[in-house]
């Protein structure tokens, strides 16, 4: 029973071995920097509590010009279980978000926002601290400011749709689950931080055109940087030039010739861009009978002049 016990303990291990590998693998290079060096953190927080005692931001601790506070607590979790369910429930978000942008604008995206969310979270709890104490020296930290970051968007984006309320089996409508996160985080961690992750979240839902509008070889120099250049060339490493190709032409449109194509025409004609199936359809009937119709009039005018050579005989032997 002993060895069939071991050999079971063997097998499950070996499993779970090969499905941690399996997803590493699958991974974006930005959401294995992100998860890595919180894991990173997290084992030297097993250990002593060195790491998080170094990168915890309060208003105590950092606005002594403690400045590290600001790009490195949202790394940080006091409890490694905490860290855990963080990664398990952020980790797809990052995907997303990542695969959106490109690595090079998730990498920045991840330093800018975090940054900024604790930034304001001092700013917040050092004011509030003089009618409540207590906000001083309570600490903000962890990863799950990105992950309410990214849940504002997707509300934001289908209000009227329902989302799963974090790993449990359970369904919240859109309008709701935006409050009772933000609510159910600040109880359990009792600092601003998730605050200041809404009013971060809310104003780059209202600004996230612009970064689209980012010009393609600004980021390519990015990517061709120092510090991103040696993994620049990795599998996992979504440049900005892929984006590119799906988004423009490989070849140069001005040496193409110009087919107006039904949609093509309504927009030429003043309709707007986006089309009802009906009007693409009616357009393209209009232009098969058009055709049909330049078709049939050789076929008439070879029928009249048969009939006219039949009705004029003298005409075929004169």
């Amino acid at each position: 029973m002993n060895s069939e016990q071991q050999d079971n303990n063997k097998i499950a291990k070996a499993n779970l071995e090969q499905f941690l590998r399996v997803w590493w693998q699958q991974l974006l290079f930005g959401t294995k920097l992100v998860i890595g060096i919180s894991w990173l953190f997290g084992f030297i927080d097993l250990l002593s509590n060195f790491a998080f005692d170094l990168f915890s931001n309060s208003p105590q601790q950092t606005i002594p010009f403690q400045i590290q506070r600001l790009f490195f607590s949202q790394f940080v979790h006091y409890y490694t279980i905490d860290l855990l369910l963080a990664i398990i429930c952020v980790y797809k978000k990052f995907e997303d978000l990542e695969s959106k942008y490109s690595s090079a604008i998730f990498i920045i995206l991840i330093l800018l926002l975090g940054c900024l969310t604790q930034f304001i979270c001092v700013i917040l709890q050092w004011i509030l601290s003089f009618i409540y104490s207590p906000f001083y020296s309570i600490k903000a930290y962890g990863l799950w400011n990105y992950y309410i970051f990214c849940v504002i968007q997707e509300c934001l984006t289908a209000p009227n749709g329902q989302s799963l309320f974090l790993i449990f089996p359970m369904q919240m409508k859109n309008q709701n689950y935006l409050i009772v996160l933000i609510i159910f985080f600040t109880l359990i961690q009792q600092s601003l931080s998730f605050i200041s992750t809404g009013f971060v979240a809310i104003t780059f839902y209202l600004f996230q055109n612009h970064i689209n509008q980012i010009n393609h070889s600004t980021i390519e120099r990015f990517e061709k940087c120092i510090l991103l250049k040696y993994f620049s060339e990795r599998p996992d490493f979504k440049k900005i030039s892929n984006y590119q190709d799906q988004l423009e032409p490989s070849v140069d449109v001005r040496e193409l010739q110009s087919v107006e194509t039904p949609p093509a025409k309504l927009t030429l004609q003043g309709s707007p861009q986006q089309f009802r199936s009906s009007l693409v359809i009616s357009e393209l009937q209009k232009e098969m009978n058009q055709k049909e119709g330049d078709n049939e009039q050789p076929i008439q005018e070879d029928d009249e002049e048969k009939k006219q050579n039949e009705s004029n005989p003298s005409t075929q032997f004169g």
